[in-house]
């Protein structure tokens, strides 16, 4: 076969031309941190990049929906403890003006404070939370309870805010204020309790008593079932914070390089590159006298 000038010509400028794009990438590579400047380059793996990409924003919105969920419960947490306090001071209320000892002015001055008690409860059934009722159930912008029997206008608050903390899983994020004050019976005991020690009804205090002791039992059973679901977010936010941790690395070493590697492989690149300037500028200044001697 016969090589000629042009030949050895054009095989030099393709070679030039593979290290001088392979120099180009190397350097892309070093100034932007990643692999590949387009989806041509490697479509196998920037596929899997894009589809980590989405992983990893679904689990970000499931993390901030756990964050959301345990604000509420919280928040929950909170007005449960208020009003295992309230209850637990009625209690005492009726217990003492329960007795023989105590007296109609007696009782009437403790109905004020029951009353007080009572209006503290409402309040904290129409705690909001961002500007929306937290107990509200599928009503969240009115008020839920009222002081006055049955204790809510309109129909009782039903339904439940839910959030989805994991692919397919709705979590329960607080009770409603039927499940908070009206199941428990804690309203109808306080406003019945008022209304015993504003008639000096020793009878009715106590019946009020037992009531009372039933409201308490009613709200530590919500507080166990909140501490259950608190678990629950505290644990499937463990296993987000952990996946999200392995696919973020697994996204960093398809998609970014080892900066050390890089600039290496363009120190090499680079040299490469001048060696084969030197070698065709050489070549091709090479005439047939040159082929003679």
């Amino acid at each position: 076969m016969r090589v000629t000038n042009s030949m050895i010509q054009t095989n030099a400028t393709l070679s030039l031309q593979m290290n001088l794009q392979q120099m180009a990438q190397a350097q892309t590579q070093v100034s932007t941190g990643q692999k590949y400047s387009s989806f041509a380059d490697d479509p196998q793996a920037q596929s899997s990049v894009m589809q980590t990409s989405t992983a990893l924003n679904a689990l970000n919105q499931y993390q901030r929906n756990i964050n959301d969920a345990t604000a509420r419960a919280n928040m929950e947490d909170t007005v449960l403890q208020q009003l295992t306090d309230t209850v637990t001071r009625a209690t005492a209320i009726a217990t003492q003006q329960g007795t023989a000892t105590s007296s109609a002015s007696n009782r009437l001055a403790a109905k004020q404070e029951v009353d007080s008690l009572l209006s503290s409860a409402v309040a904290a059934g129409n705690t909001q939370y961002q500007g929306t009722y937290l107990f509200g159930g599928d009503n969240t912008t009115a008020a839920p309870v009222t002081t006055t029997p049955p204790f809510y206008t309109g129909a009782a608050p039903s339904g439940t805010h839910t959030t989805e903390i994991s692919a397919g899983q709705l979590f329960k994020s607080n009770h409603n204020a039927k499940e908070l004050l009206l199941d428990t019976g804690t309203l109808q005991s306080l406003k019945d309790l008022s209304t015993a020690l504003g008639n000096n009804d020793t009878a009715a205090i106590g019946t009020a008593l037992t009531s009372l002791n039933s409201s308490q039992q009613g709200i530590q059973s919500l507080v166990g079932d909140l501490g259950a679901r608190e678990n629950q977010l505290q644990v499937t936010g463990s296993n987000i914070t952990a996946l999200q941790s392995n696919l973020t690395t697994f996204k960093s070493n398809l998609s970014n390089v080892d900066q050390e590697k890089a600039i290496t492989d363009l120190v090499t690149r680079q040299t490469a590159y001048q060696s084969a300037m030197l070698a065709t500028s050489r070549v091709l200044g090479m005439t047939l006298t040159d082929y003679l001697k």
